[in-house]
């Protein structure tokens, strides 16, 4: 037998101040008492306020969608006009006050040169009249704010994150503090790092993004990707080469390249 549904106390309240409204409006009119029509629409509008508001809530994913999308959209087509089908290098964060940023090279080449150094300054278009290969889109990471976020709320700085301890630190603030995801796996090789995430309530977000930039997602990672690989910068600092980023089923794979100099800083 199927349980009756709760019912919303605001929505019942709401409704009285309404009714209990209207009756004190039609009150003052036939007794000609102003002050009482006053009373009955302050009620009239509390209620309506307790019955509407409720109804309309929105969900945070659904916020934050309406809020990163159009933005989005705009990176995604700079990239299919502007670049070509290059890989996109995050480079090196140099402090913990810098904005992780992310180069989409118009050389296939850069790949090659991802460890010389390219700082994190300039416009949107990055010109080097020295080095046609270092010619690119330069961004600021779709995942920097979000990691600003989740280091906020843990009160971990990945700057301050062995690298070691990079995957247990990202599956902690992801999965625990945040709640953004339901579980976050990595291996790290030689010179290779991967994550293999799994989305959770943020999935309606992250399916919207995939719908809307799939170049941006496929070659930047989708903002949960691109938080971690910021996370995975600042740890490392070095450059890392986004390799694959794919998304299927739930699952975010994503493998970056780092070059020597990250063994460099290990030793």
């Amino acid at each position: 037998m199927r349980r009756a549904p709760r019912k919303d106390v605001r929505r019942i309240l709401g409704l009285s101040f309404v009714v209990f409204g209207v009756v004190v409006i039609l009150v003052s009119v036939v007794s000609a008492a102003t002050s009482l029509g006053g009373l009955g629409l302050a009620s009239f509008l509390i209620g309506m306020l307790l019955v509407y508001l409720p109804s309309q809530s929105t969900s945070f994913s659904e916020t934050v969608k309406g809020y990163v999308l159009s933005s989005l959209i705009n990176v995604e087509r700079s990239i299919c006009e502007l670049a070509s089908n290059t890989k996109a290098v995050y480079l090196t964060v140099h402090d913990r006050l810098e904005k992780p940023m992310v180069l989409l090279p118009m050389s296939e080449s850069y790949s090659d040169t991802s460890k010389n150094g390219i700082q994190a300054e300039g416009g949107l278009l990055l010109l080097d009249p020295s080095d046609a290969h270092k010619t690119g889109l330069l961004l600021e990471a779709p995942g920097a704010s979000l990691l600003e976020l989740l280091e906020n709320e843990s009160g971990v700085d990945f700057f301050d994150v062995d690298r070691a301890d990079l995957i247990d630190s990202l599956r902690s603030g992801m999965v625990n503090s945040l709640e953004l995801v339901n579980d976050l796996k990595g291996m790290i090789a030689k010179h290779e790092l991967t994550f293999v995430i799994k989305d959770g309530p943020l999935t309606d977000l992250t399916s919207s993004v995939l719908r809307s930039a799939p170049t941006l997602s496929s070659r930047l990672g989708c903002l949960i990707c691109s938080a971690a690989i910021c996370a995975a910068i600042k740890s490392y600092k070095c450059a890392m080469t986004v390799e694959n980023a794919t998304h299927k089923a739930g699952l975010h794979h994503v493998t970056l390249r780092f070059g020597q100099e990250a063994d460099e800083e290990r030793e």
